[in-house]
């Protein structure tokens, strides 16, 4: 006996469809997976920018805690130039307890031509050691990361030690200093984005020392 046996496939319609299923499965999936990527790419770009962020403001913090902004009254220096730091400044001298040079703050703008295009890259520097020498100051930020609008606030904005200023009461708290700054950065995409930060600081001198030769009795 010859027994007839009946084998059936899948018709077009359904293989159609099955191949619709599994695509559309395919596009979340992949989709799913193009945003984690994307996502993990931003937070990356987020990251280097935050750590550059803690680096400047962190030994900004550190150097300010150390030493005392100079208002100009260094003549140990061969200068006697008592100085308003009324609104926001982009450089800043500091020095110690006993009137010694303890470092240069400054914001600079370098020629960056990396990416073929002749561009302005805002720096953050410190330099340490003989005052004006800024040579071989030391860049805080990294290539990627450009630094915009630093700026550093100083309370009082008229030196609290001057002898000419010791009985006036609007000069005399304790003195601090508020750092401003902004961080740009190009996302892989090719976007910019920029956050802005900002902390303040209060002086650890309270009694500043100057050099016997220093302004508070040679300056007029």
């Amino acid at each position: 006996m010859i027994k007839n046996k009946l084998k059936r496939g899948f018709t077009l319609v359904e293989t159609l469809i099955a191949l619709g299923i599994f695509a559309m499965f395919m596009s979340i999936l992949i989709g799913s997976y193009s945003g984690i990527v994307r996502s993990l790419k931003e937070a990356n770009d987020y990251r280097v920018m935050y750590s550059d962020a803690r680096r400047v403001f962190d030994t900004v913090v550190r150097e300010f805690r150390e030493g005392m902004v100079d208002y100009g009254n260094d003549n140990y220096f061969g200068i006697c130039n008592p100085t308003s730091l009324n609104g926001g400044k982009s450089e800043v001298y500091l020095i110690s307890k006993d009137g010694g040079f303890t470092a240069k703050i400054f914001r600079e703008e370098l020629n960056d031509s990396t990416s073929g295009i002749e561009k302005k890259h805002g720096v953050i520097k410190i330099s340490k050691g003989k005052k004006g020498d800024v040579q071989n100051a030391i860049i805080l930020n990294s290539p990627e990361v450009n630094v915009k609008n630093f700026q550093i606030f100083a309370y009082p904005h008229l030196d609290p030690y001057d002898k000419k200023n010791v009985f006036k009461d609007a000069y005399q708290f304790q003195p601090f200093v508020l750092v401003k700054a902004t961080f740009e950065k190009e996302k892989f995409n090719g976007e910019m984005f920029n956050v802005s930060f900002e902390t303040a600081i209060s002086s650890r001198i309270y009694n500043q020392v100057y050099k016997p030769n220093d302004s508070l009795t040679t300056c007029k």
